[in-house]
């Protein structure tokens, strides 16, 4: 039997266009900038062989089963992304599991389709186990994992393998474009070119002392809705390629944090994406909840991309919002009825 366990954090997109017109999903992606959570997803992995030798028609024999934060299992249309996983995986040639028997347990520690990266972090953390279960092989031809560059001196490895095959299933389902490449720069990230950690996408990042606190509502569109939408795709697209185009300007540090609050506003606003009703009903909330908790002069609400859900930031990172102002705000949240969670980059 060979276990493994792995986690990898969420994400939030403040700001992004949509970059998918290469026909190589690798190079697919998008622009933009956001955060990425301590919180995310952890997946536990068995591998055993079965007892009567391997399955005749050498295929894994794979058991999935994912869990929502709140302990409930999760719609069985959520087992699909794990499956096509696995897929990648085993065409990666340097990963294979034939005739074998596959346990994977997915566990989410933030809600699914809010835009908290639930997708990227379950795919990246399940990539993670199963590559830490079995190991991975020489690659087969020169050229490395999938097509991805390697050489003597920089061999591909696990992590770059993990990365590769949950940023080609989330483009394979449309459930997300950067949130891989994001996470791979961590902290308050700006992504620079789109497209899979390595070869084409190219992101950074700098971390912060910094703890959200996330609000969500209904659950509304799938990311799908938007990003393969020509009409959204016009309207996102030139509203994140304007913002990115000024926050790459100098060096991205801490110094940029007032900078990404206004242009992550200004980026609601002008796509469009703050004016449908049910993240605008949310917004307006979360903003008197600031203002009834005494906090707006400290806060500020940011929509989270895609989901019906909003981020409580503080307007600067040198000084920690206090426990008792923190109270204030979870106080008001309670008494407005809202689903909301802190938690920390």
């Amino acid at each position: 039997m060979n276990n493994a366990v792995a986690r990898a954090g969420g994400h939030v997109t403040l700001i992004f266009s949509i970059q998918d017109d290469s026909e190589n999903p690798d190079a697919q992606g998008s622009r933009g900038a956001g955060f990425c959570l301590r919180q995310g997803a952890e997946v536990s992995v068995n591998i055993n062989l079965p007892s009567g030798g391997e399955h005749p028609d050498d295929e894994p024999l794979v058991d999935i089963a994912v869990f929502d934060y709140d302990g409930s299992v999760a719609p069985i249309e959520c087992l699909e992304p794990y499956q096509v996983l696995l897929e990648e995986l085993q065409s990666s040639g340097q990963f294979s599991v034939s005739g074998h028997d596959i346990e994977l347990k997915v566990m989410l520690e933030l809600p699914r389709s809010q835009g908290f990266g639930m997708s990227a972090a379950g795919l990246l953390a399940a990539a993670r186990a199963l590559i830490g279960a079995v190991g991975i092989a020489d690659a087969e031809e020169e050229g490395g994992i999938g097509g991805v560059a390697s050489d003597a001196d920089n061999p591909p490895t696990e992590y770059d393998l993990a990365s590769l095959v949950a940023h080609r299933t989330e483009r394979r389902l449309s459930s997300g474009l950067g949130d891989v490449l994001a996470l791979s720069a961590g902290g308050i990230e700006l992504r620079l070119e789109p497209g899979a950690p390595g070869e084409y996408g190219r992101a950074v990042g700098f971390d912060a002392a910094l703890s959200p606190i996330l609000v969500w509502g209904e659950v509304g569109k799938h990311t799908g809705d938007y990003i393969d939408d020509a009409a959204w795709k016009v309207r996102i697209s030139a509203a994140g390629e304007d913002a990115v185009s000024r926050l790459r300007q100098g060096k991205w540090d801490q110094n940029k944090w007032p900078e990404l609050l206004h242009e992550s506003a200004n980026f609601a606003e002008i796509s469009g994406l703050h004016g449908e009703e049910t993240r605008q009903r949310l917004l307006n909330k979360v903003e008197e909840v600031l203002t009834l908790s005494g906090q707006s002069e400290g806060h500020v609400a940011r929509l989270c991309m895609l989901g019906t859900s909003v981020a409580i930031l503080p307007l600067s990172l040198d000084m920690s919002p206090s426990e008792s102002d923190v109270r204030c705000i979870t106080t008001q949240l309670d008494a407005l009825g809202l689903n909301y969670l802190r938690t920390t980059i």
